[in-house]
This record gives structure tokens, sequence and C-alpha cells, in this order.
């Protein structure tokens, strides 16, 4: 009962941060104001450290999703966390978990940035680790080293932005070191799970449903997005953007086959949201950080309401993930099932949903763009994967094949499951049109023919269609006769073995090696064994010389006093 007030009163708390948050954006949108907090903690010379926070239309915009997402999220957790025993841990790490997340989004200051940067990785790794078990620690463990890698780089790039005598890259100059740009990029790229840091995203899936449904909507993943959106005009400026739009194309594509062929179904949703973040990081290469904002807002809507219909079947399901093992959706629940289909929809980019405006924006754009074909066909594949994943979802939740107790049974219905999605379901039906035509500020206009146009949307669900066909059509044959082909593609590319058992293995065969040569070989036998043996054979000898019957005890001793004083001298 004290659980169930915790969680409600996060819940309500955080209801009105974000209606004050989203009236307080649109309110900057329409006077143009800004508003920066500054607060000098140390002056050495020409160097200033301080505390900066930014109040724009782009920061209380992403605070009040965060803030709307984590109120139906807690709501959320009464029903899935019930029963559980350390509730108010799970409380209290959630709860900092969004404060860092806040940190981060008002923090226009690389210092104060990475209070909020480093906050989310220790929370992030406490919430992966909570179940405790062997998959939940090694899956922890994967993703706080690779999120490490972006720590390192944002603390190099502090190191060298201390030579310009700020930090504050609001106010900073417009070409920076390449080098420097490339460690901003690289953290981006860690934080945000792009190639080749994509293993860890999906090893998150070992966090309660409701984290994954924080994590993976707008929080976590989409932390390296907004630090490259921050940075977007020195990207541009300094001709790495093509670093971008190349890394996030291939990871489109990558996650984009990983969904089709995955089983597992929070792995699938959560490889739909690397695909949606490769996305996001190509318009942001193409030098559109609008669209790419506009894009993670309405991302974060209809992805947290998919995760949270996805843990409920998993729930009512017995615990179990496999997709293959869920049917009759729709029967057992039938208002749940229309919100499961409709947030679908809306990642397909169906038409007046909230992907559609900000999906179709971005398409156009490329097309309009002075693109490379290579970048433009593989950019319609990966968005024709979509749906092709999206719709094999659709039918594995849905459809009546084995309709046993567990599934379709009504008992486990709950009220505060369907409270807390309708609120991001809401949200993911009008949250596109209301921010494009009042939040965003877009000057980008559409210069398609209607040929054009339509064959946008064409090309998307032809392939999509295509390719869910070929998935239904001799599908284990298929993988039985290219083995490699299906193995490699169900696991990313192999990039799980190679973000973990490569490495890994290397460096324990380094150190079985130094060991033997060095510990256990030529150093040992002439360094500390070596010695060791030396001053047991010569105590051996004295002490066999003193007790001998023949030589006196005294005469020993004198003769080694003298021998040593005259080496000695």
């Amino acid at each position: 009962m004290v659980g169930f007030k915790i969680f409600s009163f996060m819940s309500c708390m955080f209801f009105m941060m974000s209606l004050a948050m989203f009236l307080s954006g649109v309110l900057s949108v329409v006077y143009d104001y800004n508003l920066i907090i500054e607060w000098e903690v140390l002056s050495m010379n020409s160097s200033l450290v301080s505390m900066s926070f930014l109040f724009d239309w782009m920061s209380l915009v992403f605070l009040g999703s965060v803030c709307l997402i984590s109120g139906s999220i807690m709501k959320y957790s009464e029903y899935y966390m019930e029963g559980e025993v350390n509730f108010m841990r799970f409380s209290f790490i959630l709860v900092m978990f969004v404060v860092s997340m806040w940190l981060l989004i008002i923090s226009p200051n690389m210092i104060s940035l990475l209070l909020g940067w480093d906050g989310l990785g220790l929370t992030s790794y406490a919430l992966v680790i909570y179940y405790q078990n062997e998959l939940s620690c090694n899956a922890g463990m994967l993703t706080v080293l690779s999120n490490r890698l972006g720590d390192v780089a944002i603390l190099m790039s502090i190191a060298l932005m201390f030579s310009e005598g700020s930090w504050d890259f609001y106010s900073f100059p417009y070409k920076m070191d390449n080098g420097l740009v490339f460690l901003v990029i690289l953290a981006g790229f860690t934080k945000s799970a792009q190639m080749p840091f994509s293993a860890w995203l999906p090893a998150a899936m070992a966090a309660p449903t409701p984290v994954s449904a924080l994590v993976h909507s707008s929080t976590l993943v989409t932390a390296g997005v907004y630090l490259l959106i921050r940075f977007d005009k020195i990207i541009q400026k300094s001709d790495l953007s093509l670093v971008l739009l190349s890394v996030s194309v291939l990871t489109m594509f990558m996650a984009g086959l990983g969904a089709v062929f995955e089983s597992d179904m929070k792995k699938v949703v959560a490889l739909s949201t690397l695909s949606q973040l490769g996305l996001m990081i190509m318009i942001l290469g193409a030098g559109m950080k609008e669209l790419a904002f506009f894009h993670l807002i309405t991302h974060a809507m209809f992805k947290s309401s998919l995760f949270m219909s996805v843990g409920f079947m998993i729930h009512t399901s017995n615990g179990s993930q496999d997709s293959r093992q869920m049917s009759s959706f729709g029967l057992s629940s039938p208002v749940l099932g229309v919100m499961l289909g409709t947030t679908n929809l809306a990642l397909c980019g169906f038409p007046f949903l909230a992907g559609f405006y900000s999906k179709d924006s971005m398409l156009e754009y490329m097309h309009t763009s002075n693109m490379n074909l290579g970048f433009l066909v593989l950019i319609m594949f990966g968005t024709g994967l979509t749906v092709a994943y999206s719709f094999r979802m659709l039918y594995l939740s849905t459809s009546w094949v084995s309709v046993t107790s567990s599934v379709s049974s009504l008992s486990d219905f709950s009220f505060n499951v369907l409270k807390s999605v309708v609120v991001l379901f809401s949200a993911s039906l009008f949250m596109g049109f209301l921010m494009y035509w009042v939040a965003v500020p877009i000057s980008a206009a559409s210069y398609m023919s209607e040929p054009q146009k339509y064959s946008i949307v064409l090309i998307s669900v032809t392939s999509g269609v295509t390719v869910y066909s070929i998935m239904q059509m001799n599908k284990m044959k298929y993988i039985k006769e290219f083995k490699v082909i299906g193995v490699s593609l169900s696991s990313m590319w192999f990039m799980g073995q190679l973000s973990t058992k490569l490495p890994s293995t290397g460096a324990m065969m380094m150190g079985l090696n130094s060991m033997k040569l060095m510990d256990m070989g030529w150093l040992e036998y002439y360094g500390g064994q070596g010695g060791r043996s030396l001053m047991l054979s010569m105590s051996e000898l004295l002490q066999s010389s003193q007790t001998s019957l023949m030589v006196k005890s005294f005469m020993v001793t004198v003769m080694i006093s003298f021998v040593f004083f005259v080496s000695m001298g």
C-alpha cells in the first residue's frame, strides 16, 4: 500500500511538471525567449569554471516529454512491480535516473553536463542489474563499459576545451579542432548505441519493462542524440557530418534486419529503437537538427506506449518474452490490442499519426538533398524494414494460433495499465500534429511533385510487405539453407560477440601469457623465488657449518664477518 502511494504521488508530480514545461516551451517559441542561469564556481586566469542551465524551447519541450513519460511509467509500475519487495529502492533509482536526464537536458556546459551524463550511466547500471541474476549482471556490465567509452570521450573533450577558456558550447566559436569534435561524436555514438557500440542496447532489456520503456524512449539512448543536436553547428563546420550520416544509415539498416529475424518481443522493440535512433542521427548529419529533435519527441511518445503494451503481454504470458508463444492479444485485451496496433502504425509512419509528420519530412528532405544513390537505397530499405518488423509484431501478437489460458484470460486486465498507456497513446495520435504546427520551428518547405511524394510511401510499404512476405513463406527452409546469414542477421552482424567475447578473450590470453612468462617464468626465477632459494641455501650452509664438530662456531662467525667487512670496504 505504501508503494502504491509513492508511485501515485510521483506520477502526479511528474504530470504537473510536464504540463508546466510544455506550456513554457510553447511560450518560448511564441515570444522567442530563452533563459540562461550561470553560477561561477571557479575562475583561473582566463578560464571560468561555471554551472550553467539553459531553458530554451528545445530543452523545455524535451523536459515536458520526459516528465510526461516518467509519470506514465510510475503509474504503470503500480501494476508491473506489484508484490516487489524492494519497491522503495526501485522508485528511488528511477527518480534519480530521471533527475540525471533533467540535468543533461538543461546543461549547455560540458562540466555540468557531465553530472547528468555520469548519473545516467550509474543509475542505468543499477536498473539493468535490478533482478540480480547472471544475465542481468552480464548485460549491466556490457552497458556500463560501453557507456564508459563515451564518458572518457567527454572528459578528454573537457580537457581539450580548457585552452578555449570556456566550456559553454552555446557560446563556443563555431570552428573547433576536428579531434575535439570527433570525441563529442564518439560520446554520442556510445550513448545512442550506434555501430560498433550497438550490442549493449538489446542486452539492456534485462531490466524491468517499466525501465525499458523509459530508457529506450526518452532518456538514456536519446542522450547521445541530444548532445549531437546541441553541437550541430560545430559538427557541420568541422566536415565530420559524413561520419554521422554513414554510421547512422548502417545502424538503421542493421537494426532493421535484426528486428525482422528476432523472436524475443522486447528485443524487437529495442532494435526498432536502435533503427529510429539511426534515423535521427542520419537527418542530423544532413544538417536538419529541428527535424531530428522533432522525431526524437514523437518517437518517445509512441515507443513508450508500445513498450508498455508489450510489457503487459509479457506479464500475462507468465514472463515469457518469446513472441512465438504470444497470440490472441486482441481477443484477451481489445483496448490494449488497439493501442498496440495504432502505435505500431505510428512507428511505420502511417498518415496523420505522430510518426508520420517527422518521418515523412525526413524522407522528403533526404530525397531533395544532394545525396548519394547508395545512401538513398539504404535509407528507403531501412524504412521498409520498419514496416516489415511492425507487421510481423502485429501478426505474432494478434493472430489466433494458440489460445491458451494465460494469454486469453481477462482476469489479468488492470485499470492502472489502461490509465498509464492512454496518456501516451493520445500523445502518439496528436503530438506530431501539435508539435509540427505549434512548437517546432521547422522552416524547410517541400518542393516535391505528387508522383515523388507518393513514391516515398509506395517504396517503403512495398519493401516492407515484400520482406514480411518472404519471412512468412518457407521461413525455416530459408534459414537452414543460409545458416550463417540467418544467424548473423539475428545477432546484429555478430556485434554482441565482437563486443564481449573478442576483447575479453584477448585480454584473458594476454594475462595468461604474461603470468606464464613473467610471474611464473624468468622474472620469478631470477627475482623473488630465485632470491628466496639463494638465501635458503646460504642459511642452510651457515647452519651446517656452525653445527660441525671440526670447526668451532665462533671461528666461523668471525671469518664470515671478516669477509663481509672486507667486501664492503
